[in-house]
C-alpha cells in the first residue's frame, strides 16, 4: 500500500471511486467494531510524528490536557517522548517502535494495532493524520475517533477534519484538538517561555532531514568563521554523519563542535546555547520550546508552515522560480526530494545569510563573548 493521495488526484474519477469503496469498507468495519466499544473516558492520542511535527503538535497536546480531569496517554515514538517531556511532566506514555511499520513507516504491523487496542481507550483523537495512523485505528473499539486524514480514510473517524492546506502546521492539530475540546485555542506569540542564555554559545546545526534541505557544511563553517570572531560558536554533528575529513578540516579551523551519538545530547547542547542556527529541521524547533532564539535557512519548504512564532526567530530564503507557492508547504520537486540540482540552497550566498544573521544576532541580544579555545565533546 502507499498514500494514495500522492497518485491519485481526489477530484479525479479513479479518486473518487476509491474514497467511496474505501468509505463504505471502513464504516462497516467501524459499525462492527462499535458493537463491542469501549464507553470509557480514557483519552489516547496517536502521534506518530518526526520531531518537527512532534513540537508542532505541542499547542494541541496542551489544549487536551486542559480539557480532561485525567492526563491522556499518548503513542508516540521514543524521540517524540523526549520532545513532550520538555512540555509535560504528567501525560503517560505508549512508545511504538519505528521498524513495527511496513513500506518503509507507512503501513502498521498488526503489533501496533494490538497495543493500541489494548488501552482500551474511549476516545482516541489522532494528531499524525496519515495512512500510518490510518492503518492502527481501522479497527479500534473506540467509541470516538477524532482527526484529520486524507478523504480516502474519513469514515473510520467520528469527528473528521478535513486537512487544511494553510499555514500554519501548528494550526493543522489544534484544528483537531478544538473540534473536540470546543475550544478556540490560537498559536500566541509567547507561546514558549523565552529563555536567555547570557554565557551560552552559537550553536550551529548544518543538517536536515534530507540533503535538499541543506545548505551545506563548508557553507555553514564559513558562517561559524566569520561569526566565531565576536561569539563563541559550535558546530553540532550527528555521529553517524561526522568523518575523519570532517574532523580534519574543523580542527585545522579551531572549529569547535560536539558530536552526538543520542537526541537528549543533541537537548542538552540546545539548552546550553544562546541562539541556533540550522536548516529547516527538528533541532531549529526544539530549540523554540526550549525559547531559545532560532534563526532557519530555508530552501523547498515554506517558512510560513514551519516558522517558529515570535520576534526571536527570523529566517532566510532564496526565491527561485519553483520555491513554494505562498499557499504551498513544499516546492513541487516534493519538497526537493526529486530534485536533482538544490538551486535554492545553492544560489544563496553565505555573504546574503550572513548580513541577515547578523541583524538577526543583534535583534535578540546574543552576548558577544569571544573564545579561540578549540573544544570538542563527544556525547555518549
Amino acid at each position: 500500500m502507499i498514500e494514495f493521495s500522492k497518485y491519485i488526484k481526489e477530484e479525479s474519477v479513479a479518486g473518487n471511486i476509491i474514497s467511496i469503496v474505501l468509505g463504505c469498507l471502513f464504516k462497516i468495519i467501524r459499525i462492527k467494531m462499535l458493537l463491542s466499544g469501549d464507553t470509557n473516558s480514557k483519552v489516547v492520542i496517536i502521534s506518530l510524528n518526526k520531531l518537527g511535527d512532534t513540537v508542532f503538535t505541542i499547542p494541541a497536546v496542551k489544549t487536551i490536557r486542559s480539557y480532561y480531569d485525567e492526563p491522556p496517554i499518548i503513542v508516540c515514538y521514543a524521540e517524540s517522548k523526549l520532545v513532550y517531556q520538555l512540555v509535560f511532566d504528567d501525560l503517560q506514555y505508549v512508545i511504538l517502535k519505528n521498524d513495527d511499520f511496513y513500506f518503509n513507516g507507512r503501513i502498521s504491523k498488526t503489533i501496533n494495532r494490538e497495543i493500541v487496542n489494548e488501552l482500551r481507550a474511549g476516545i482516541i483523537i489522532d494528531l499524525t493524520c496519515s495512512i500510518k495512523s490510518a492503518s492502527i485505528i481501522f479497527n479500534s473499539t473506540a467509541k470516538e475517533i477524532i482527526g484529520s486524514n486524507d478523504k480516502y480514510f474519513s469514515a473510520l473517524y467520528t469527528k473528521y477534519i478535513p486537512a487544511r492546506k494553510l499555514p500554519n502546521l501548528v494550526d493543522k492539530y489544534l484544528d483537531i484538538a478544538n473540534k473536540k475540546c470546543n475550544a478556540f485555542h490560537e498559536i500566541e506569540s509567547n507561546e514558549y517561555e523565552d529563555e536567555n542564555n547570557n554565557d551560552g554559545y552559537i550553536l550551529i546545526h548544518p543538517f536536515a532531514g534530507w540533503k535538499a534541505k541543506e545548505w551545506g557544511f563548508n557553507k555553514f563553517i564559513e558562517v561559524t568563521q566569520r561569526l566565531s570572531s565576536n561569539y563563541k560558536c559550535k558546530l553540532i554533528i550527528p555521529a553517524k554523519l561526522f568523518n575523519e575529513a570532517m574532523a580534519e578540516k574543523l580542527n585545522t579551523l579551531r572549529i569547535s563542535y560536539i558530536i552526538t551519538y543520542k537526541l537528549e545530547k543533541l537537548i542538552e547542547a540546545i539548552k546550553g546555547c544562546s541562539a541556533i542556527i540550522g536548516n529547516d529541521s527538528g533541532a531549529i524547533y526544539i530549540a523554540s520550546i526550549l525559547g531559545k532564539a532560532t534563526f532557519t535557512i530555508y530552501g523547498p519548504t515554506n517558512p510560513s508552515y514551519s516558522l517558529p512564532n515570535g520576534d526571536r526567530h527570523a529566517f532566510v530564503k532564496k526565491q527561485i522560480k519553483c520555491s513554494p507557492e505562498v499557499n504551498k508547504q513544499y516546492c513541487n520537486k516534493d519538497a526537493g526530494r526529486r530534485c536533482s540540482y538544490f538551486e535554492c540552497m545553492e544560489l544563496l550566498p553565505v555573504h546574503e545569510v550572513m548580513h541577515k544573521v547578523d541583524l538577526f544576532l543583534s535583534s535578540v541580544n546574543v552576548p558577544r563573548n569571544v573564545s579561540n579555545k578549540l573544544i570538542v565533546n563527544i556525547e555518549d
